[in-house]
Parts: C-alpha cells; structure tokens; sequence
C-alpha cells in the first residue's frame, strides 16, 4: 500500500500540485467563515483548539521519524518515486517556484514588511512581523539541529540545499513570512480582501511546501511538521499582539 500510493503520487505530480493547494485555499476560506460565525469565547475556544490539534500534529509528526516506522517508509517510499519518475521539465518550473521560500528572499520581504509598518508608526504590528518572522526562523534552526534528520537522496541540479531535513525550512518560512503578511493584510486592508488573500497564502504556502517534495529534497513529514510548527508558532504572535 506505501509503495503504491507512493508511486501513484509520482505519477501524478503535476495534478497533486495544482490540486492540493486549490483545496487549502478552499479548506482556509471555509475555516474562516465558520470562525466568523462563532461568538468572542466561541472563537477564542476554537483558536485554542487549534493551536493544540496544530502542536499535537508535530508532535506526533515528530515521534513518527524518531522511529522507523510506517511515516519513515512513506517518506523514504515516496522519495524513491519521484526521484524516478519526476521529468526534467517539471523540475525546472519547481526550482523556479521554490525560490518563493527561500531563506534570503524571505528575509528580504519581512525587512521591508516591519520598515513599512515603523514608517506608518504601526510600532505594535511591527514588533509582531519580528516575533513572527524571525522568532519562526530560529525555532526552525534549533529544531532542525535537535533533530538532525539527513535529507533524501536527490541526483538532478535543479536544487541546491544545505543542513538538516526536519522540519523543512521553506516550508516554515512561507508559513510564517507570507501567514504574517496575511495578518496584516485582514487587520488593515479593506474587509473584501481578507478572504482572496487567505486563499491566495493558503494556496501559495502549500505550493511552496509541496515544491519540496517534488523536486525530492525534503520529506513529505518535514514538509507537514514545518507548516505545522509555523502556524502554530504563528497562532501564538497574532493571539499576542490581539
């Protein structure tokens, strides 16, 4: 059963890369509304709800490589597959599209993301933008050296990468630069953008996250485990500065 979902994943990389993201985009906009209809302690039981399911989920994510298991057979099953089956192509438009997670491009749009709050003396956003950003980037550094997890195998050049594999720093870093960016767009732009641009990060968080696996330089669970950890991370900033 690993093996064959594995190699259908594979076979179908391009689907599962329009696909998956269309369908967070739909799940966040649906979590929005319904949040949306709950009362103040309604929302505030949800949130911490959330924020526990979004911890338990690394946590469990994070068991789940310690050990080897059924998640490290997917993981190394699914590695496999696309390693052989991904065209050259595709993994050109990937290298191109993952760029949107890396580190330097990242830190460059929150710089000027908190320079543009302080210049409109939005001091308590900004210092929410840092917290978020790069408190997210050292919890993902000391997570990545404690658990010290080797990276899959990968011949092509179409990536380059460095360090430890658990949790993925592009997937992390997304979560957090363009969630927080996401924030600040539902605080201070008009009300009808706050759905397109939860969508919008929604969709473009999963794709960069996904980009990762496809082009086989992460695990599938280092992926999972970095959204999670960011979001979760995330959740905490905004309730702070709420």
């Amino acid at each position: 059963m690993t093996q064959a979902s594995a190699a259908w994943i594979a076979a179908h990389a391009l689907a599962v890369f329009i696909v998956l993201p269309a369908l967070a985009a739909l799940a966040a906009v649906a979590v929005a509304k319904a949040a949306s209809r709950l009362s103040p302690p309604g929302r505030r039981r949800a949130r911490a709800a959330g924020l526990c399911l979004l911890l338990a989920m690394f946590a469990l994510l994070a068991a789940a490589v310690a050990t080897p298991g059924r998640v490290v057979r997917f993981d190394d099953a699914l590695a496999d597959a696309l390693g052989a089956a991904m065209p050259a192509p595709l993994l050109w438009a990937l290298s191109w599209f993952t760029a949107l997670g890396d580190r330097n491009f990242l830190i460059a749009l929150s710089v000027c993301m908190v320079l543009g709050l302080l210049y409109a003396g939005r001091g308590r956003l900004a210092l929410f933008c840092v917290a978020a950003t790069a408190g997210g980037g050292i919890l993902n550094w000391l997570l990545k050296h404690g658990f010290a997890r080797i990276r899959p195998d990968f011949t092509h050049d179409y990536a380059t990468v460095s360090g430890w594999s658990f949790p993925s720093g592009h997937a992390s870093g997304a979560m957090a630069v363009y969630g927080a960016a996401c924030c600040l767009a539902w605080r201070l732009a008009p009300p009808s953008w706050r759905m397109p641009s939860l969508a919008a990060t929604a969709a473009l968080v999963c794709a960069i996250g996904l980009s990762r696996v496809l082009l086989h330089v992460h695990f599938a669970s280092d992926v999972a485990a970095g959204l999670a950890v960011s979001l979760a991370w995330l959740a905490l900033c905004a309730a702070a500065i709420r």
